[in-house]
Protein backbone atom coordinates (compact mmCIF):
# COMPACT_ATOMS: atom_id res chain seq x y z
CA UNK A 1 0.00 0.00 0.00
CA UNK A 2 3.10 2.57 0.66
CA UNK A 3 4.01 2.12 -2.93
CA UNK A 4 0.73 3.03 -4.17
CA UNK A 5 0.57 6.42 -1.58
CA UNK A 6 3.54 7.41 -2.51
CA UNK A 7 3.47 7.32 -6.12
CA UNK A 8 0.23 8.93 -6.27
CA UNK A 9 0.69 12.09 -3.43
CA UNK A 10 4.30 12.51 -5.60
CA UNK A 11 2.12 13.09 -8.62
CA UNK A 12 -0.83 15.35 -7.15
CA UNK A 13 2.35 17.03 -5.63
CA UNK A 14 3.81 17.52 -8.98
CA UNK A 15 0.58 18.40 -9.90
CA UNK A 16 0.02 21.33 -7.26
CA UNK A 17 3.20 22.44 -8.22
CA UNK A 18 2.95 22.84 -11.68
CA UNK A 19 -0.26 25.34 -10.48
CA UNK A 20 1.69 27.00 -8.17
CA UNK A 21 4.67 27.90 -10.64
CA UNK A 22 2.34 29.37 -13.21
CA UNK A 23 2.90 32.77 -11.24
CA UNK A 24 5.45 34.21 -8.59
CA UNK A 25 3.26 36.41 -7.33
CA UNK A 26 -0.54 35.41 -7.60
CA UNK A 27 -1.94 32.70 -6.06
CA UNK A 28 -2.64 29.70 -7.67
CA UNK A 29 -7.19 30.64 -6.90
CA UNK A 30 -6.10 33.89 -8.80
CA UNK A 31 -3.95 32.61 -11.77
CA UNK A 32 -6.27 29.85 -12.32
CA UNK A 33 -9.49 32.57 -12.54
CA UNK A 34 -7.44 35.23 -14.41
CA UNK A 35 -5.32 33.38 -16.85
CA UNK A 36 -6.67 30.40 -19.02
CA UNK A 37 -4.70 28.32 -20.20
CA UNK A 38 -6.12 24.87 -22.18
CA UNK A 39 -3.12 22.87 -22.30
CA UNK A 40 -2.51 23.09 -18.86
CA UNK A 41 -6.09 21.42 -18.35
CA UNK A 42 -5.02 18.79 -20.69
CA UNK A 43 -2.43 18.09 -19.11
CA UNK A 44 -3.96 17.67 -15.87
CA UNK A 45 -6.92 16.30 -16.88
CA UNK A 46 -4.99 13.25 -18.69
CA UNK A 47 -2.52 13.14 -15.54
CA UNK A 48 -5.58 12.48 -13.49
CA UNK A 49 -6.97 9.77 -16.03
CA UNK A 50 -3.56 7.92 -16.23
CA UNK A 51 -3.33 8.15 -12.46
CA UNK A 52 -6.74 6.40 -11.90
CA UNK A 53 -5.58 3.49 -15.05
CA UNK A 54 -2.66 2.61 -13.60
CA UNK A 55 -4.26 2.63 -10.16
CA UNK A 56 -7.09 0.56 -10.79
CA UNK A 57 -6.32 -1.16 -13.76
CA UNK A 58 -5.33 -4.51 -12.49
CA UNK A 59 -2.68 -5.55 -15.35
CA UNK A 60 -1.03 -1.90 -14.60
CA UNK A 61 -1.85 -1.96 -11.34
CA UNK A 62 -0.12 -5.61 -10.56
CA UNK A 63 2.72 -4.53 -12.78
CA UNK A 64 3.71 -1.96 -10.91
CA UNK A 65 2.77 -3.81 -7.61
CA UNK A 66 0.47 -1.36 -6.30
CA UNK A 67 -2.40 -2.18 -3.54
CA UNK A 68 -5.62 -0.45 -4.01
CA UNK A 69 -6.41 2.61 -2.34
CA UNK A 70 -9.80 3.39 -0.90
CA UNK A 71 -11.32 6.61 -0.52
CA UNK A 72 -9.74 7.39 2.57
CA UNK A 73 -6.13 6.61 1.32
CA UNK A 74 -6.79 8.95 -1.98
CA UNK A 75 -7.80 11.57 0.41
CA UNK A 76 -4.65 11.49 2.30
CA UNK A 77 -2.47 11.25 -0.66
CA UNK A 78 -4.84 14.67 -2.03
CA UNK A 79 -3.94 16.56 1.82
CA UNK A 80 -0.07 15.66 1.69
CA UNK A 81 0.38 16.91 -1.99
CA UNK A 82 -1.45 19.93 -1.43
CA UNK A 83 0.11 20.86 1.78
CA UNK A 84 3.72 20.12 0.76
CA UNK A 85 3.07 22.73 -1.74
CA UNK A 86 0.99 25.11 0.62
CA UNK A 87 4.14 26.84 2.51
CA UNK A 88 4.85 28.47 -1.78
CA UNK A 89 1.90 29.66 -1.66
CA UNK A 90 1.60 31.40 1.61
CA UNK A 91 4.79 32.63 0.68
CA UNK A 92 3.52 34.60 -1.87
CA UNK A 93 1.14 36.37 0.42
CA UNK A 94 3.71 37.58 2.70
CA UNK A 95 5.84 38.74 -0.17
CA UNK A 96 2.77 40.87 -1.45
CA UNK A 97 1.67 41.78 1.97
CA UNK A 98 5.52 43.40 2.69
CA UNK A 99 5.78 44.78 -0.24
CA UNK A 100 2.59 46.66 -0.14
CA UNK A 101 3.81 47.70 3.56
CA UNK A 102 7.11 49.15 1.69
CA UNK A 103 5.30 51.38 -0.88
CA UNK A 104 3.13 52.81 1.71
CA UNK A 105 6.18 54.25 3.68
Amino acid sequence: NARALTFTTLIIANLCLILTNRSWTRTIIKTITSVPNTALWVVTTGTILFLGIVLYVPFLKDMFRFSTLHFLDVIICLGGGIISVLWFEALKIFQKRRNHLKMAH
